[in-house]
């Protein structure tokens, strides 16, 4: 089945996605330049970074109705975006948000941030992916902004990171697989990694880069979004064991799973029981998933275009 309602121009890349929390029912995305808004039909646009800081929106996250904290990866810092103020500033970062380093403290510096969420249970808290550190960073928000390093590691590239609803467990990307972080015992183990997941899929065992930046959990499965190889990785949480969703060619394919085709998928939202895909030049959706035994399904086996 191929419902397409519209498409995004072409080489527009979707960046992150969220339901819009100022106007339910509708979605909030990214891509390089600004903030849109769209019910599916109709696109209005939010927020200008390209025209304000000259620079694109790789990650944002709502606070609140009007609050949005956005990354602003090549200016090193976060900024703050009220939609009913119409006003920016700085939230964390370097004075002239133009620095790079890491280091913690309210006098905070990071490189290259990339990804941005809101703790599910505390909403003073933020986790931030600081892709050139290698590292993830926990913001505490209050009048002066307080940063810590939760992980370090100058083997792992980090990418994307969520947070399941009970506030416990962090799952944060990485260029060659996935990392479970506990917030209580400060402690992190990789989940799969290269040497494991690939070894399920024969086609994927080279030696390029994965590019897993969107990642959404679904009870106990981790959908994670490659848009290096064009295809959903999914992750079992209770077996540790991998699947994959669409072929690994690049393309606009609707169908089952295992013949779709994706083009650079990057974002990936869960709304209404249905997973949304943001790809290059569209937002599609995954439809009527559901979990059972410890086994992913979808039963009208169909992937619909959103856009």
């Amino acid at each position: 089945m191929n419902n397409t309602i519209f498409r995004l121009p072409p080489r527009i890349i979707v960046h992150h996605m969220e339901s819009d929390r100022l106007i339910p029912g509708q979605i909030l995305y990214s891509d390089i330049d600004k903030l849109h808004t769209t019910n599916g039909n109709n696109i209005t646009d939010v927020f200008d970074m390209w025209e304000v800081n000259g620079t694109g929106i790789w990650g944002f996250t709502q606070t609140s109705e009007y609050d949005i904290v956005i990354v602003d990866r090549y200016n090193h810092c976060l900024i703050l975006y009220n939609r009913l103020q119409d006003t920016v500033k700085k939230l964390v970062g370097s004075c002239d948000c133009k620095s790079p380093g890491l280091r913690d403290g309210t006098d905070a510096l990071f490189n290259g941030p990339m990804k941005v969420i809101q703790h599910s249970v505390a909403p003073c808290l933020l986790y931030v992916i600081d892709f050139h550190s290698h590292a993830l960073r926990m913001v505490t928000k209050s009048r002066i902004p307080h940063v810590t390093t939760l992980i370090k590691n100058d083997h792992k590239k980090y990418m994307g990171v969520t947070q399941e609803p009970e506030g416990i467990y962090l799952y944060i990307t990485y260029s060659d697989g996935l990392e479970r972080y506990d917030l209580v015992t400060n402690t992190s183990i990789d989940i799969v990694s290269k040497t494991t997941w690939y070894a399920n899929d024969a086609w994927m065992q080279d030696s390029a880069m994965a590019l897993l930046v969107g990642i959404i959990l679904y009870k106990d499965m981790v959908f994670m979004a490659d848009s290096s190889r064009h295809v959903l990785f999914v992750v079992d949480l209770t077996t540790n064991t991998t699947s994959t969703i669409c072929t690994g060619v690049a393309g606009h394919r609707s169908g089952n799973t295992s013949i779709c085709q994706l083009d650079g998928p990057e974002a990936l939202l869960k709304l209404n029981g249905d997973i949304y895909i943001g790809e290059e030049g569209h937002i599609s959706i995954l439809r009527g998933t559901t979990y059972c035994s410890s086994q992913m399904q979808f039963p009208k086996f169909s992937r619909e275009w959103y856009f």
